[in-house]
């Protein structure tokens, strides 16, 4: 039920889903064990070193590694699409950022003070025990997390994901940069082997994934493309692996993507492949960061919508922070399409009248979706209404 006391929690940044010090006392500390396994260091001064952080230039056997990953194309999937803005698909997990830069990251996001301003419980988990940071790397001009911010914003990094990508990308907007899911499992409430039956079903491809226990349900992404990195260390890990539903001739079965090992991380054009990621079993931890992207190219087919990010659905994003960003990067696109427009409405020295009605049209349907995306219907409502106060425990 829709109340003012729900829209105003909501408007306020979700704070009735923030994070309590007694969950990150009692369970995030524990659970993560930041102090006994990790040791605390000053993150503060740490500036991202590309030669020093990235495997592929720290690491000759990490250079193999990237080089030789697969890459599996939109065609090789059945997902085809007029609006695909690469070939790829999505690729196996390759090496991006080595040991020390994870450590440092998650320090940065498990830092007391940040955790407790940002997090928030996750209303997409089928969990329900999950949280989620959003729009904390670079919140308007702050930066509360530099070393993250540096490590998915410097040239050397986006060049290596471009290449993964086979198109140039951008950041769909800083909110978009490093978002964090985080999934606990719950000892007393874990049932592993209802989940590794499932998940064998789906790796033998017998099951069309309805069966799938979840940190995050089957969902498309709001941006064309998102690249995901493993925090946690997977060495006991069951599970945690991307599973796509397939398309053409596979239609309703799964692909099951390898789940990726600390530091290593899968790209995906997640706006038109339809992907779950499977609840771990043998781990009392899946931390994950997600970047969401855009091309570069501001001409290119532009998917985003905010189906799985609005404040009202999701309560990692912050309303008065989130918003402005939106409209400043759709605008910014609309801005340099009419740019275009305006320097090409000529052909040969006569205006170009179809071309421009047709380009019109389309600055016109990209303005129209802006805008549509904003909107909250009625199940969303009801959806948010269900979560309206926060989770006792993790």
């Amino acid at each position: 039920m829709l109340t003012s006391t729900l829209v105003k929690n909501i408007e306020a940044g979700n704070i009735h889903r923030k994070v309590t010090n007694e969950v990150y006392d009692g369970g995030i500390v524990e659970s993560f064990k930041v102090s006994s396994l990790e040791g605390i260091i000053d993150t503060s001064n740490i500036a991202f070193e590309p030669e020093k952080h990235l495997t592929y230039y720290a690491s000759p056997e990490g250079r193999g590694k990237f080089e030789s990953t697969r890459r599996l194309t939109m065609k090789e999937l059945g997902l085809e699409h007029p609006h695909q803005i690469s070939d790829i698909g999505v690729t196996d997990p390759f090496p991006l950022f080595t040991d020390e830069a994870i450590r440092i990251m998650r320090q940065e996001i498990l830092n007391k003070e940040l955790f407790m301003k940002y997090a928030r419980f996750n209303n997409s988990s089928t969990t329900g025990q999950d949280c989620i940071l959003r729009g904390y790397a670079k919140n308007g001009d702050q930066i509360d997390a530099p070393f993250t911010y540096q490590a998915w914003t410097h040239p050397k990094s986006v060049e290596l994901l471009n290449k993964m990508a086979g198109v140039d990308l951008v950041t769909a907007m800083d909110y978009e940069i490093a978002h964090v899911n985080i999934g606990v499992k719950d000892p007393k409430e874990a049932n592993q082997e209802i989940i590794r039956q499932s998940r064998q079903k789906a790796l033998k491809g017998d099951s069309n994934g309805d069966d799938i226990p979840a940190i995050v349900g089957w969902h498309r992404d709001a941006y064309p493309f998102v690249c995901v990195l493993m925090l946690s260390d997977t060495t006991n890990m069951i599970g945690g692996e991307t599973s796509l539903r397939m398309g053409g001739k596979n239609a309703g079965k799964v692909s099951v993507v390898p789940g990726p090992k600390r530091g290593y991380a899968t790209i995906l054009q997640g706006g038109l492949i339809e992907h779950i990621a499977p609840s771990p079993v043998g781990v009392s931890e899946r931390i994950t960061m997600v970047t969401s992207y855009r091309a570069k190219d501001p001409l290119k087919k532009d998917i985003s919508q905010l189906g799985t990010v609005k404040p009202e659905v999701n309560f990692g994003s912050r309303y008065n922070d989130f918003y402005p960003q939106w409209i400043d990067y759709r605008s910014d696109v609309m801005q340099k399409r009419l740019e275009h427009l305006k320097q090409n409405c000529k052909k040969n020295g006569r205006f170009d009248k179809e071309f421009c009605n047709q380009f019109l049209k389309d600055i016109e349907e990209y303005a129209r979706s802006t805008r549509e995306s904003m909107q909250v219907s009625e199940q969303e409502w009801r959806d948010a209404a269900k979560n309206t106060t926060p989770t006792a425990k993790l």
